[in-house]
């Protein structure tokens, strides 16, 4: 099995399956310039032992989110990861914030990620609130982010919860209206 094959894996109800949900998205016409564009779920979203639980997600499970993403250099990571409706930090399952935080015991996501794995991911991140749709500022923000790295051929993987319903708005937006590709083969 292809270890970045999505199309592949087959793990049973107990295994986890990270990252989840991961799309990779087509522009509609094959002359336009452009890099590549996947989303997906949160580190941990995709074990059951951890799901929407809120339990620490450890660095094994966060190792198999990354092992299961495009292989680049570098993945640009477009963050929508930011507060539940209860405003509970959707950071808390991890050992890492968000660089929009105030707490300093833990370091950024973009720190964290250059210690574990040697500057292989940069991080953008537009804090959003799940289930309640994107501000239309913040919109904006994430669309001039995202095109931009796409114009440059960037490869680019837009994160939420579950990776379904906020980066899937995002891709809706985009204006070369992308077409959705399930269980791509992305490496």
């Amino acid at each position: 099995m292809g270890r970045h094959n999505v199309a592949e894996k087959t793990h049973g109800p107990a295994m986890p399956n990270e990252p989840i949900n991961l799309r990779k998205w087509l522009p509609q016409s094959s002359t336009q310039r452009t890099g590549r564009l996947f989303t997906c779920g949160r580190p941990g979203r995709g074990t059951p032992a951890y799901g929407t639980n809120r339990i620490p997600v450890d660095d094994a499970v966060i190792d198999e989110w990354v092992g299961g993403l495009p292989l680049t250099g570098p993945l640009h990571i477009v963050s929508l990861l930011g507060r539940k409706r209860d405003s509970y930090s959707e950071f808390g399952y991890y050992p890492f914030r968000s660089c929009f935080g105030d707490e300093e015991s833990r370091p950024s996501f973009q720190k964290w990620l250059n210690r574990q794995y040697a500057r292989r991911f940069l991080v953008h991140e537009f804090p959003t609130i799940d289930s309640q749709g994107i501000e239309f500022g913040t919109m904006q923000r994430i669309l001039f982010c995202v095109r931009n790295l796409l114009f440059k051929e960037r490869t680019v993987l837009i994160v939420d919860s579950a990776g379904a319903e906020r980066t899937a708005r995002v891709c809706e937006q985009m204006p070369s209206k992308l077409a959705h590709v399930e269980k791509a083969l992305i490496s």
